[in-house]
């Protein structure tokens, strides 16, 4: 039999834990995330408090998400994924209802202390560990796919908002609605479509070899890596926390773009408008390009990076540079929705080529504590640094990002490749 023919294919089996990720982050990721925004005005209105009042609920959410990360990533080490799972959807959902009859700031809160725990193991954790686990092959790539609907969900769902805020809708209404369409949207797939790994179904993860899932080759079938003790002593585990927290930084510059467009003078276009499309367009972007850096590192990781970087730099020098043409800003916004995808799509590739599937999800937790931490306050960084020392130096603070980001990436690909000979099954 050729190497070929002996690998594992593609199996009903394989594709329901993709379809599963794909749903999750349409419905419960998307709506957590690429929405609140739509939602702060009305919300804030309706209570009678300051919109800061009500972003303060989504630094609750990711403070939440950031305690929580490694007890999460334990967790999926070692219990049921139908379970964690369907229970973080129906917190999801829960966190909605709550906030469809709440009448005070303080029940938001509370909703996303719910969301961030939720949210860890549904977006940051799940996806990246069940892939890893189903799939040897084009991992990357399916990550991508599933994380891409996080944006196409956000655009479906933001266009949902608006047409329903416009018909009379107010927002108690619209949470009720958003937590029907989380809990219906995840909990038949999470309880129906996934088992913990594919040995569970007499399978073996797609691209590896068939007779691994055998009862008689077993050991084949262990996923090989380096012990999260180990890691968490090594420089490279330090290396890319920093690696993965610059990133979150960097691309949550994208966030601004909006507030900068307003503060331009003697164009040509109404800077309202655009702000709002090079948002639209920057969010069409970053799904395209998580499938296709997804897609990329896993034939070539670094040279996946080196790409996200480039988008990265080619596209704040179009949106900086440019304020001559809209035109421009615009495919500058959408060029670097290449650099946006790297948060969730290259970090866990570069994660699993580093450390290897053994001890991935405790890894890649400890990881995404770092992440979750930074992306609280990221926001509030780039805001201060635009209104305080002005958009210029806003953009080259953003650059040097990137260029560090580089460079640590660089690094981190030449200590993973030192510590390959230290992978084991145990």
């Amino acid at each position: 039999m050729s190497a070929t023919a002996s690998k594992e294919k593609m199996s009903i089996r394989h594709l329901l834990v993709v379809l599963t990720g794909i749903m999750i982050t349409f419905g419960c990721s998307a709506l957590c995330f690429s929405t609140w925004g739509m939602f702060q005005p009305v919300v804030a209105e309706s209570l009678g408090v300051p919109t800061t009042a009500f972003a303060m609920y989504v630094t609750v959410m990711y403070l939440t998400m950031t305690v929580a990360s490694p007890f999460a990533g334990k967790l999926l080490q070692t219990m049921d994924i139908r379970i964690l799972l369907s229970v973080s959807a129906a917190l999801v959902g829960c966190a909605f209802l709550l906030m469809s009859f709440s009448n005070t700031i303080v029940l938001f809160y509370v909703a996303a202390v719910m969301l961030g725990l939720g949210e860890i193991t549904i977006l940051w954790l799940a996806i990246p560990t069940l892939i890893n686990r189903w799939f040897v092959e084009r991992a990357g790539f399916f990550i991508g796919l599933c994380m891409a609907f996080t944006g196409i969900g956000g655009a479906i769902w933001n266009a949902v908002f608006t047409a329903l805020i416009t018909s009379g809708f107010d927002f108690h209404t619209l949470y009720l609605i958003w937590g029907v369409i989380a809990l219906v949207t995840s909990l038949p797939f999470t309880l129906f479509c996934v088992r913990n790994s594919p040995e569970d179904c007499g399978l073996a993860p797609y691209g590896a070899s068939a007779q691994a899932a055998g009862a008689g080759n077993a050991a084949a079938a262990k996923p090989a890596g380096l012990s999260a003790s180990f890691v968490m002593k090594t420089p490279m585990f330090y290396a890319i926390c920093v690696f993965a927290g610059l990133i979150n930084i960097a691309i949550l510059v994208a966030m601004q773009f909006p507030t900068y467009t307003k503060s331009l003078t003697d164009v040509a276009f109404d800077v309202v408008v655009v702000g709002g499309v090079m948002s639209t367009v920057m969010m069409v972007g970053q799904a395209i390009f998580k499938v296709v850096l997804g897609a990329a590192a896993d034939k070539n990781a670094k040279g996946a990076l080196i790409f996200a970087f480039a988008a990265g730099v080619v596209g704040i020098l179009l949106c900086w540079l440019c304020t001559f043409s809209d035109l421009l800003m615009y495919v500058g916004a959408f060029i670097f929705g290449g650099c946006y995808a790297t948060a969730v799509v290259l970090v866990p590739v570069i994660c699993r080529q580093s450390f290897g599937t053994r001890e991935y999800s405790v890894i890649y937790s400890r990881v995404s504590t770092v992440f979750n931490l930074i992306a609280a306050f990221a926001a509030m960084i780039w805001a201060w640094l635009g209104s305080t020392f002005g958009f210029t130096v806003e953009f080259i603070v953003a650059l040097v990002l990137l260029i560090i980001i580089l460079a640590l990436g660089f690094y981190i690909f030449g200590q993973a490749a030192k510590y390959k000979k230290n992978w084991t099954v145990d």
